[in-house]
């Protein structure tokens, strides 16, 4: 039969109501056998391809969880909490879904919690907070996610979308981090790295770093702006990625703008993935940030 009109991916029932043959479904091409019971035309390849081709077998109330529902959103969670696996959360109550490369959650949710992304039942961004930060992230990953669903540039939520996902969550796993992390969000913070920095830097007594704060020259001309910093202090403090150093463009723009905040009468710290390797390491940015603070302080009075 002509099957040019069935869809992507579909399950082996549905192919062979439409009357496909069992023959037809062994050919290799066109299909692939993501997962047992289901063909695809094309090859399952990442995460959103898995979650597409699933959806021939989710149960009508079934929708992606955890750290499937992060990766879904583009919510950063840490390499540890990666994982090849679907998670699929149902009510509770309802039959868990029991298929090779699926981890099933019994959930207690809100409807209100649940949503779509490109046609797929997921939880909402505010609820995967929730769920994230009760399935063993640390504090600076749970502000990075929060800071992620805030984002200006592609916002996901607002603060009374998290305030609202946990007042439903409240009392379980996860509450006491979520509340703690709550003031320390922001909608400004474009890295995970740059969100850890600033909790590091928080957590160390110092007053909370303005997010992309501008620099201005002694004519108020823009400069352009530093990832964290405190502007009466005229310290900037900028996360370097590894494209920084690999973008020839990008480098020489980093030395001839940094250049200009130092004659503007700014400090600029610049910190790097070295920073960060192990707890000595980040103990060390963060003394030479307070060192930096203090003199700033000593140079330009307490107000």
């Amino acid at each position: 039969m002509d099957d040019s009109q069935l869809g992507t991916h579909i399950s082996v029932g549905e192919a062979l109501a439409a009357g496909m043959t069992r023959e037809d479904l062994r050919r290799d091409d066109p299909w692939h056998t993501p997962f047992w019971g289901i063909r695809s035309r094309v090859e399952v390849t990442d995460l959103r391809r898995r979650a597409e081709a699933f959806i021939p077998r989710m149960p009508d109330r079934a929708f992606y969880f955890g750290p499937t529902a992060a990766a879904l959103h583009g919510i950063p969670i840490p390499s540890r909490k990666e994982t090849v696996a679907l998670h699929i959360g149902v009510p509770t109550g309802q039959r868990r879904v029991d298929a090779r490369g699926v981890v099933a959650h019994h959930v207690i949710i809100d409807v209100r919690d649940i949503t779509t992304v490109d046609g797929l039942p997921v939880a909402s961004p505010a609820r995967t907070w929730c769920d994230l930060a009760a399935g063993g992230l640390h504090r600076h990953e749970v502000v990075a996610a929060g800071d992620r669903i805030l984002w200006a540039a592609a916002p996901l939520g607002t603060v009374d979308d998290l305030r609202g996902a946990l007042s439903r969550y409240e009392g379980r796993r996860g509450s006491k981090l979520m509340r703690d992390a709550l003031p320390v969000l922001s909608a400004g913070s474009a890295s995970p790295r740059e969100t850890w920095l600033r909790v590091l830097l928080i957590d160390a007594g110092l007053p909370d770093p303005e997010v992309q704060l501008e620099v201005l020259n002694k004519w108020g001309r823009l400069i352009g702006h530093c990832d964290l910093g405190w502007a009466r202090r005229r310290i900037g403090i900028e996360y370097e990625g590894e494209h920084h150093r690999s973008d020839a463009a990008q480098w020489a723009y980093d030395i001839q703008r940094y250049r200009e905040m130092e004659q503007a009468g700014w400090i600029i710290i610049r910190v790097t993935a070295a920073d960060f390797i192990d707890a000595p390491a980040r103990s060390r940015i963060v003394r030479q940030i307070t060192a930096t603070f203090s003199a700033r302080v000593r140079t330009f009075g307490v107000g």
